[in-house]
């Protein structure tokens, strides 16, 4: 998609072609060739041809509703802490 090696979340566009594929434009110009596809699937309300990259935790993602994993992370971020400070007192 980019032409340069990245880590992403594999869609139809990666399955077809590859992670690492020669028929991919130098960079920048693989963006701009694959946005008639990716428009044409997006409106469709698909991911197929949508850049979707992602670091090396994204397999630690959890599939939920945005509101209820930003309270789950809160949440658990203060029984960090406050283990934390209760071992360091």
């Amino acid at each position: 998609m980019t032409g340069r090696p990245a880590r992403g979340i594999i869609n139809r566009l990666m399955r077809e072609i590859g992670p690492m594929s020669e028929v991919a434009p130098e960079f920048p110009l693989a963006a701009g060739a694959l946005a008639p596809l990716r428009a044409q699937a997006e409106a469709r309300g698909s991911g197929d041809f949508s850049p979707m990259w992602a670091g090396q935790a994204a397999s630690l993602g959890r599939a939920m509703p945005a509101g209820e994993l930003t309270k789950t992370l809160a949440a658990e971020a203060l029984m960090h802490m406050r283990a934390l400070a209760s071992s360091s007192a």
